[in-house]
């Protein structure tokens, strides 16, 4: 779950943000920012119902103001007023507005991990020709990791794949590798239009499935063990049957809470919640359904056989990278129970 100070309401407006849609789905909510009160009970529940001692607590904005870092200070007071003795874990994504001393030192102080988000098409699709130094959002990323890396601030990445560029996995890897990233997540994008099916920016089914193999190859020869890439990281876990920790792998959705009542009564939501655990019969008789368990419940809208809605729209492409993946994934379980390293799996690979 993230915690966005100004929810649908950011003033950089990405065409392809997941956020956006949310002005329809709360119209009442027009200034978007919690009160005081809201923030309270919300930080002081997510403490009190997190099961673990590690309390992780995302957050995104659009612009870095003075009535923002007052509000994430205020946030801090309480996280430290309620913590219990749980270790309080923040992190917060950048979406291109570029950083400043004040923040980076607030950000050091407090112990945040920096998310910089890195998926807009033109400049991922751009960056690797020479006009790549003329765009706008490129110098902000660039200016924004040195920035970070002055004051000694870890970061990782965050990309939207698309239907533009997923057609360049290995360009995008080594771009994200460029700027020092050592965490990347990968975030498919799927748009449901009102009128039916996707935008045609979404990715396609089978195009996931490609873009994860050819990154997987090449990172598991390279920079396993120096890289994160959390899908990699969960299917390594699901073989070796210990608990995934994000919700889209995992077997039920824990991480689903709301702090408005209109969350809970939006017809989205509802039909997100009720589809968490309901599993189609392709699923429950697929041989990687341990794996992948239906995936993000919000994907599950391709017509099943039985011509429900209920099958992820990149079943395909988890099917094909989890195959792809078993023999590795086999290899550094084998490893892992004879105590050593599951990176140790370079050695073995030509």
């Amino acid at each position: 779950m993230m915690e966005k100070h100004l929810t649908a309401f950011c003033n950089l407006h990405c065409t392809n943000c997941i956020h956006l849609h949310k002005t329809r789905l709360y119209p009442e909510w027009q200034t978007g920012c919690l009160d005081d009160t809201t923030l309270k009970q919300y930080i002081r529940q997510k403490i009190d119902t997190w099961e673990t001692d590690d309390v992780h607590f995302s957050w995104q904005d659009g612009d870095f103001t003075s009535d923002r870092l007052i509000f994430l200070k205020r946030a801090i007071e309480l996280q430290q007023r309620f913590a219990q003795g749980k270790n309080i874990i923040n992190t917060f994504l950048i979406n291109g507005m570029t950083l400043d001393d004040g923040w980076c030192e607030f950000f050091k102080k407090y112990n945040f991990l920096i998310c910089i988000s890195v998926d807009d098409d033109s400049q991922l699709y751009n960056t690797f020709s020479k006009a790549m130094s003329e765009s706008p959002v490129t110098n902000m990323i660039d200016a924004n990791v040195r920035l970070l890396q002055k004051h000694d601030i870890t970061f990782n990445t965050l990309t939207v794949i698309n239907n533009r560029n997923s057609q360049q996995p290995l360009r995008i890897y080594h771009y994200l590798k460029s700027l020092g990233s050592r965490h990347m997540l990968f975030v498919p994008s799927l748009k449901t239009l009102e009128q039916g099916g996707v935008d045609a920016k979404s990715l396609a089914p089978a195009a996931l499935g490609i873009f994860l193999k050819t990154i997987f190859y090449t990172w598991i020869r390279l920079d396993i063990g120096t890289i994160k890439i959390p899908i990699f990281e969960h299917a390594f876990a699901a073989w070796c049957g210990l608990s995934v920790p994000t919700c889209v792998y995992a077997s039920c959705d824990d991480s689903y809470h709301s702090v408005a009542t209109t969350m809970h009564e939006s017809t989205e939501n509802q039909r997100v919640e009720q589809s968490t655990t309901k599993l189609v019969k392709e699923c429950t008789s697929c041989k990687m359904e341990f794996a992948c368990p239906g995936g993000c419940a919000k994907d599950r809208i391709a017509l099943s056989q039985s011509g429900v809605p209920q099958l992820n729209y990149f079943c395909e492409s988890y099917q094909a990278f989890f195959t792809y993946a078993e023999p590795y994934m086999l290899m550094m379980r084998a490893l892992w129970e004879q105590n050593y390293a599951p990176s140790d799996i370079r050695k073995y690979l030509s």
